[in-house]
C-alpha cells in the first residue's frame, strides 16, 4: 500500500496521466463501437445487386464471438497508449531526478521498481475493466435471448487481453529503464514491434518465429475477421475459437523475463 500511495501522490495531479488515460478509454470506446459500421466487403444480392455489409451486420457483436472480436480490437493498436505513458513516467523520474530523491529518502531500488510494476498492473486492470464493461453492454444491446452460460462463453479472451496489455507495458518499462530517454524508448518499441521482429520472424520461419518475444502475445488473440466475413476457407485459414495455453504461458514467461531484466538494469546502473 505504501508503494501505491507514493505512485498516487506522483500521478494524482499529473495532467498528462489523466489526459493520456482518458484518451485511451475514449479510443477504446470509439474503436469498438465504430468498427460495427465499418464496410470491409461486399455481398452479392439478388439479380446482381451489390449489398454493402458492415461488420456489425456480419455479427461483430454476436455471442459468443463478441468477446474475441472486441478484445482483439481493444488490444490492436491502442494498447500502446498505456505503454507509452509508462515510458514517459519512468524516464521522467530520471530527468527530474525524483528517482534519486526517492532512494535518498529511504526507498530501495527494488521498491522503486516494484512501484512502477504496480502502476503497470493497475493500468492493465483499468483497461481490462473497461473492455469488459464495453463488451458486456454491446452484447446486451445486440443479442436478444441467451443464458448466463451463453453470455460468458468466450470470455476467456479477457485473460488473453489482460496478458497482452501487461506484456506490452512491461516490455515498454524495460526499454524505459534501458534507454532512460522517452523518445528513444518509444521509437525502439515501435520499430522492434512492427518491423524488426516481424522481419526476423519471416527469416526464421515456422515454428521458430513464434518463440520471439512479442510473437507469443500476438498469438493470444489472432485476428478473427476472416471467419467473421466467411473467407477462412477461401484463404486456407482457420480462426481459433479459444485462447492457446501455450502462448499464454509464453507471454507470462516473457513478461517475467523483461521485468527481471528491467530490475537488473536499475540495480546495476547509477542513478
Amino acid at each position: 500500500m505504501k508503494l501505491i500511495y507514493i505512485e498516487w501522490l506522483k500521478l494524482k495531479n499529473h495532467r498528462f496521466f489523466w489526459i493520456g488515460m482518458s484518451l485511451y478509454l475514449i479510443c477504446m470506446v470509439l474503436v469498438t463501437v465504430v468498427a460495427g459500421y465499418f464496410k470491409p466487403f461486399n455481398q452479392g444480392g439478388e439479380e446482381g445487386m451489390i449489398v454493402f455489409s458492415t461488420l456489425g451486420d456480419a455479427g461483430l457483436y454476436k455471442l459468443p464471438y463478441i468477446w474475441q472480436h472486441l478484445t482483439y480490437l481493444g488490444a490492436f493498436i491502442i494498447k500502446f497508449i498505456p505503454a507509452i505513458l509508462l515510458i514517459f513516467f519512468i524516464t521522467s523520474e530520471y530527468t527530474n531526478k525524483t528517482m534519486r530523491q526517492n532512494v535518498i529518502d529511504g526507498l530501495s531500488k527494488f521498491e522503486f521498481f516494484s512501484s512502477k510494476m504496480l502502476t503497470a498492473l493497475l493500468m492493465c486492470i483499468v483497461s481490462l475493466t473497461a473492455i469488459t464493461i464495453i463488451t458486456a453492454i454491446l452484447a446486451l444491446l445486440n443479442n436478444e435471448s441467451f443464458t448466463v452460460a451463453e453470455f460468458f462463453e468466450g470470455s476467456s479472451y479477457l485473460i488473453a487481453y489482460f496478458f497482452e496489455i501487461l506484456f506490452t507495458c512491461i516490455f515498454a518499462s524495460f526499454l524505459a529503464f534501458l534507454f532512460r530517454k522517452s523518445a528513444i524508448a518509444i521509437v525502439v518499441l515501435m520499430i522492434y514491434y512492427f518491423f524488426i521482429e516481424p522481419i526476423i520472424g519471416f527469416a526464421l520461419g515456422e515454428p521458430l518465429k513464434y518463440f520471439l518475444p512479442t510473437a507469443a502475445s500476438r498469438e493470444l488473440n489472432v485476428q478473427p475477421f476472416t471467419r467473421l466475413m466467411g473467407v477462412d476457407a477461401a484463404l486456407s485459414l482457420k480462426s481459433p475459437d479459444s485462447v492457446s495455453t501455450k502462448y499464454l504461458l509464453m507471454t507470462f514467461f516473457y513478461s517475467l523475463l523483461f521485468a527481471v531484466g528491467g530490475l537488473l538494469i536499475l540495480k546495476k546502473r547509477d542513478l
